[in-house]
């Protein structure tokens, strides 16, 4: 290796070169002073198994700026991490950091110094003033790269004998592989040559015995599986898959010659126990080896029980057997007789069945049979001791031969299965070798091949061992076996002399990665080889920087009483006095009537209740007898809804609005301020149920960030652009013409449709063109002006440079932002700029024509969400105003690395599903070079019982990572983690709910336990632990709320979910109430602006489906803007200029102020503002009235009675128009049945309302609970 290109002339690099003393593997080092001048010493390897939150992106960005202070170049430090986004952070991180010491004071930049242990002097100060610069003109620069990032680099700079030059990544892999199945059926089943092959003959025997979608999935799990099963065909022979780019087949393609297959198959018999024939071992027929042998295994195991002898000992228990009085042994001795009966009347096959049925229960176990006085009498005591000895020998006889026949069946699956797979992966790779495309597997599966092999090892490690000095890998619990032996070859063919330096960084307790294949056993033999090999230092980082106390408190005694969780270190944190909290809401149960209205279908699916609308008679009626097909058109489809997770997710919306502008979080700087949207995190296992919680929180109006795949085009603003697209393409196409007119890009009205309708025409684009020539409306002419244009456009374009244009003429992204509510502003905007860019990254935008990508958007519309494009990312805001403006919404996977004040972890009693029984089953010792077995799991009566042991430590490795998904979950919470679930019809001890039930009443046994600031009664919440009190309100005294949310749209009942003041965490954005209030107005107000929260007698909630508002006038817009100023005043933050973003002008936004400013700082009205004069305040709050109407309240009030507890509660009506309106008898009526509405809820309690005018003028109303009745009050 040779020297630091860039060694300061100082000889600071020296300190690298030559290596602090070697460290062998002492005692972990734990002591924070040790850790920094240990893990960040430049010159040492260390391998640092940190907790959640320890600080591991601190450690990793720490140890760079000390390599680069040491005289590293920067070309010669490699990071490697898993994910673009951990990437990106530490790579800013250091460029940040080196700024600071470049412009900052001496000072700072001192203190920066000793906090990451550099002893301080005055050249050291020189040299980390100049690595900023020395950094940014650095060629090559530092590399911080995710695994596959780096794999790909070796790819591309591969020497040209590996023949791997001009290869493209494809990410996705569904279509490929329904293209390659789709071929692959045709060869060997359609073929005469695959139907006479070996491989067409498994095929075939595949299909039989499993089904075609069993055959499918089990192609696709080893497909997806392939770097294993090559892996472990490797120490056999070097297999053609993925061996080569060229395209052209190879040998075994024509006569199926695979030593490696036999190998295989020999590797697998054996693994069933079974007899290995050297003659049935075919080289130059793999696929056949052992096609034959299934028949010829049963008949062996068979003859080997039956062999001579076999029933003397049978007779002997048979002759005891007759000596019992009890009817079923008298049955079970006449079924003994006639299997033992002589003669050819049985089968052996139908023999053995005879004997398991005398000797096995149903479920295959013993039959019991137990000594004592009984027994003794009936046969004596002799006898009985000689009858339950033969018992127990016969039937584990009888047990073990089912069991060598179970394992006889298996094998024969697994021959097939395997030999299927290792043609479909030929065929895969030949169709990826014509193509030269590749996967990220198969880049893993080409480094380590590059890296064995003789010819290019050499090349591949010159390249590394001239570049790399030091190597720092993060999050290496996630690392899977491929991996690791791509590193292992890079590090062994180093001399000890010249190797780098490791740094390793990792947390086996957050390994969640399975799927992918990553292996957490791998983190400790990576451990000990650094250790053996590099002189690694050993550090373990328990303490956490994220946490509050009680949030550990939990984690420790949750995990502590997991045995499978072990070794398990206490941990701490250094929060210090952050307050914290975990709570324990009730699980959600279906409610009695639910049941009684579905007996039938709540008995067979606990998780439904059965829901339909009523028709008149006879619309749903039975005839004969017979059911008859039901008529769409006049007859509602019965729907199965899960009440129970509608109860959760109502309740989860009704607390977040409780939490959001109540809740205290503590900033890292010690400041506090009120909760936000965007301080709560929402975790779930599975992405299977989300679409629930997620209506809950739009119904709500709460802004949040959804964790849906796949849906970009299934979005309505896709579905516009789809259909001008197909418009474009075939002018003939109305229905797509008109959705595109409809569309807030032309923005049409009804009547303009109608009018296109009624006009004479052969087609509704010719009728356009002749309609807008001499008359229509200005959206229909400015319609016909741009789609003539595009559509010459479209004759000559690609299709990204057409949307290019679309977006850009058409004011496509304006006019949107203006017609969706604010709450879906940015995820509509997101979507817009996802579906450009997809133009551009199908085929890198080289569509020739039009309708070759929507005939490609129509195939990705039909595939599975796995590998269908997904929604727009919206941005993550700069801090300020707008930074925490959205609840998130993520599974645990996809929450690693990040966190929040608050978490909520959904669904928390759910049980874990099964594995699928067509996954390969592979077990890869953490320190071997190949797996030690590889085969297919099977069906349960196909599984045998040779492999149970592998069965049983796949399964134990499974329910390790349900801890660790539920210790990343807790750990994603500074303060405050809540958990909820619903009740299901089997309980189950291992759900994250109950293992937090059983760590919660193990700590309220002890003290600490707070409930609160006493506020809320304690009993209704199911555990609660921690010391978080500031603003806290009971969530589960919301319950009751809850339901009424989900089940009053059906009854009427009035219910009130929205419990928190809004405004003070809608961060920048537009409350969807005046949004909703605008697609409600009608428009006709002779002058005055209608009301904006004027109930709309719908029934239900929000706008009907397919409902588009219509364009807004003047006076609207200014009802509409004064509502939004009065929402962001009355909240305590508000994003600069928020007006604009909402498409309102600077004048507007003067012109509606000075209105807004009367009614804020009007006297009367300033205990309605003021904050210390009330108690809680709500703004926008929906409710449906008694005759189910929706209602929306500008603001509601809470104030104290005279000892501190709720009191009377005020409605405001905000009207932008002045007290003499001709429609004041109008909004009193509306206030009142506000305050009714509010009155039923809140029984026993005083409520009031008052219209607030812009002029200034106030009316107030009220409403006694007692008569319900409505008398004028002086507000003045």
């Amino acid at each position: 290796m040779s020297d630091f290109s860039d060694t300061p002339e100082d000889g600071t690099g020296s300190a690298l070169r030559s290596g602090a003393p070697a460290v062998a593997d002492a005692a972990p080092i734990s002591d924070a002073a040790m850790l920094r001048s240990v893990a960040l010493d430049p010159a040492r390897s260390v391998v640092v198994e940190a907790c959640a939150g320890s600080g591991k992106t601190w450690l990793l960005a720490a140890r760079i700026v000390r390599l680069l202070l040491a005289g590293a170049a920067p070309g010669e430090i490699l990071a490697i991490t898993f994910t673009r986004k951990a990437a990106r952070e530490i790579e800013e991180r250091v460029i940040d950091w080196l700024r600071l010491l470049a412009t900052d004071d001496t000072p700072a930049v001192t203190r920066f110094l000793v906090e990451r242990g550099v002893v301080v002097d005055a050249d050291t100060l020189r040299r980390a003033r100049g690595l900023f610069e020395r950094v940014a003109g650095a060629q090559p620069g530092l590399a911080v790269n995710t695994f596959h990032g780096w794999f790909l680099q070796l790819v591309a700079a591969a020497p040209l004998s590996a023949d791997l030059a001009g290869a493209t990544l494809v990410e996705g892999g569904a279509r490929l592989f329904d293209e390659c199945w789709q071929e692959f059926v045709a060869e060997q089943v359609n073929t005469e040559a695959g139907r006479d092959s070996a491989r067409g003959r498994a095929f075939v025997a595949l299909l039989r015995s499993i089904g075609q979608e069993a055959t499918r999935s089990l192609l696709q799990s080893g497909l997806q599986r392939r770097a294993e099963w090559l892996s472990w065909l490797s120490p056999y022979a070097s297999h053609s898959s993925l061996s080569s780019l060229d395209g052209e087949p190879a040998a075994s393609d024509a006569v199926e010659a695979n030593p490696a297959m036999a190998g295989a198959l020999l590797r697998v018999r054996q693994s069933f126990g079974l007899p290995v024939h050297a003659d049935a071992i075919n080289l130059a027929d793999a696929a056949a080896s052992y096609e034959d042998c299934a028949e010829a295994d049963d008949a062996a195991i068979l003859a080997d029980f039956f062999a001579p002898g076999w029933a003397l000992e049978f007779h002997a228990y048979l002759g005891l057997l007759e000596l019992s009085e009890l009817a079923s042994d008298q049955g079970l001795a006449t079924s003994l007789r006639a299997a033992l009966a002589d003669g050819a009347e049985l089968a052996d096959a139908e023999r053995l069945a005879a004997l398991r049925d005398v000797f096995l229960t149903a479920g295959g176990a013993l039959r019991a049979r137990k000594p004592g006085k009984t027994l003794d009498r009936r046969f004596g005591s002799e006898g009985a001791a000689r009858f339950l000895a033969l018992h127990v020998s016969l039937g584990e006889r009888v047990l073990a031969c089912l069991e060598r026949r179970a394992d006889a069946a298996a094998f024969a699956l697994n021959r097939d299965a395997l030999v299927v797979i290792d043609a479909f992966l030929e065929k895969v790779e030949a169709v990826k070798s014509s193509r030269r495309i590749m996967d990220f597997v198969d880049a893993e599966w080409r480094v380590l091949q590059l890296l064995r092999d003789s010819d290019n090892a050499a090349y591949v490690q010159a390249r590394l061992d001239a570049r790399y000095r030091h190597v720092l890998l993060d999050e290496f619990q996630d690392a899977n076996p491929l991996q690791w032996q791509i590193l292992l070859a890079w590090f062994d063919a180093y001399s000890d002399a010249a190797r780098p330096s490791v740094f390793l960084v990792g947390d086996p307790k957050q390994s969640i990665y399975r799927f992918r294949r990553a292996e957490p056993r791998l983190f400790a033999a990576a451990s000990e080889y650094l250790s053996q090999h590099f002189a690694a230092a050993r550090c373990l980082l328990d303490m956490t920087r994220r946490n509050a106390q009680p949030v550990v408190d939990v984690v420790n005694t949750l995990f502590a009483a997991e045995a499978a969780f072990q070794p398990f270190r206490e941990q701490s944190s250094a929060a210090g006095a952050l307050p914290g909290r975990v709570e324990l809401l009730p699980l959600c149960a279906a409610s009695a009537a639910d049941s009684a209205a579905a007996p039938d279908a709540h008995a067979s699916t606990p998780d439904t209740a059965r829901v339909e609308t009523t028709v008149e008679a006879g619309g749903a009626a039975y005839s004969d007898g017979l059911p008859r097909l039901r008529d769409p058109l006049r007859e509602p489809a019965i729907e199965m809804v899960d009440t129970r997770r509608q109860r959760e997710a109502a309740h989860l919306a009704a607390s977040i609005q409780a939490i959001v502008g109540h809740w205290q979080v503590h900033e890292r700087d010690g400041t506090t301020r009120l909760a936000r949207y965007g301080d709560i995190l929402l975790l779930a296992r599975t992405r299977t149920q989300l679409a629930i919680y997620e209506r809950a929180l739009a119904a709500a109006g709460i802004p949040f960030v959804g964790a849906a795949r796949g849906g970009l085009l299934r979005t309505l603003e896709a579905r516009d652009i789809t259909a001008l697209l197909e418009f474009l393409v075939n002018p003939a196409a109305d229905l797509a013409l008109a959705h595109a007119l409809r569309s807030p890009l032309f923005g049409c009205a009804d009547d303009d449709l109608l009018l296109l309708a009624q006009t004479p025409g052969a087609d509704w684009w010719a009728r356009l063109r002749a309609l807008t020539a001499s008359a229509g409306s200005v959206e229909l002419r400015r319609a016909a002006g741009l789609l003539s244009d595009w559509r010459e456009a479209a004759q000559r374009l690609p299709a990204h440079d057409l949307l290019d244009r679309i977006f850009h003429q058409g004011q496509l992204r304006e006019r949107y932002r203006y017609a969706v509510p604010a709450a879906l502003r940015e995820r509509v905007d997101a979507n817009l700029g996802a579906l450009l860019l997809l133009a551009l990254d199908l085929d890198g935008g080289r569509y020739p024509s039009l309708p070759r990508f929507i005939d490609e958007l129509r195939v990705l519309n039909e595939v599975a969400d796995d590998e269908a494009p997904d929604e727009g990312a919206i941005e993550a805001p700069a801090e300020g105003a707008d930074a925490a403006s959205r609840v998130r919404i993520l599974t645990i996977h996809g929450a690693k690395g990040l966190e929040a004040p608050i978490v909520w972890l959904l669904d928390a009693h759910a049980t874990t599903r099964p594995e699928s029984p067509w996954q390969p089953l592979v077990e890869w010792p953490p320190t071997a070079s190949a797996p030690s077995h590889f085969s297919i799991r099977g069906s349960k009566e196909l599984r045998g019982r040779q492999r149970d042991a592998l069965f049983a430590a796949d399964a134990a490795a499974a329910a390790r990572e349900e801890l660790n998904l539920l210790y990343v979950a807790i750990t994603r919470a500074r303060q405050v983690f809540i958990a909820s679930g619903i009740a299901g019809a089997r309980d189950s001890e291992t759900t994250p709910y109950r293992r937090l039930e059983r760590a919660l009443a193990q700590l309220r046994s002890g003290d600490g336990v707070c409930a609160g600031n006493g506020a809320a009664p304690e009993a209704a919440v199911l555990a609660v632990y921690g010391d978080y009190a500031e603003g806290w309100c009971d969530l589960s005294s919301l319950a009751d709320l809850a339901p009424r949310a989900a089940e009053g749209r059906a009854s009427g009942d009035a219910f009130f979910g929205a419990s928190a003041n809004k405004v003070s965490a809608a961060v920048g954005g537009f409350p969807a109430a005046t949004d909703e209030a605008v697609a409600g107005s009608t428009g006709e107000t002779q002058g005055e602006v209608p009301d904006a929260a004027a109930p709309t007698a719908t029934g239900a909630p929000g706008a009907p489906v397919g409902v588009r508002r219509g364009v807004p006038t003047a006076n609207e817009r200014f009802g509409v803007l004064l509502h939004a100023i009065l929402e962001h005043r009355t909240g305590r933050i508000a994003a600069d200029e928020w007006w604009l973003a909402l498409g309102f002008s600077d004048e507007e936004y003067r012109a509606a102020l000075p209105a807004a400013e009367r009614l804020l700082n009007a006297p009367i009205l300033r205990r309605f503002f003021d904050p210390q004069c009330y108690r809680r305040a709500w703004d926008e709050a929906e409710l449906v009235s008694l005759d189910g109407r929706l209602l929306r309240l500008d603001r509601l009030v809470e104030f104290a009675n005279a000892d501190g507890g709720p009191g009377e509660l005020w409605v405001l009506d905000y009207k932008s128009s002045a007290a003499t309106t001709s429609r004041l008898a109008e909004y009193q009526e509306q206030v009142d049945a506000y305050c009714r509405a509010i009155a039923a809820i809140f029984a026993g309690r005083p409520v009031r309302g008052m219209l607030a005018f812009a002029s200034g003028d106030l009316s107030a109303l009220e409403v006694c609970v007692e008569q319900a009745a409505t008398a004028p009050v002086e507000a003045g």
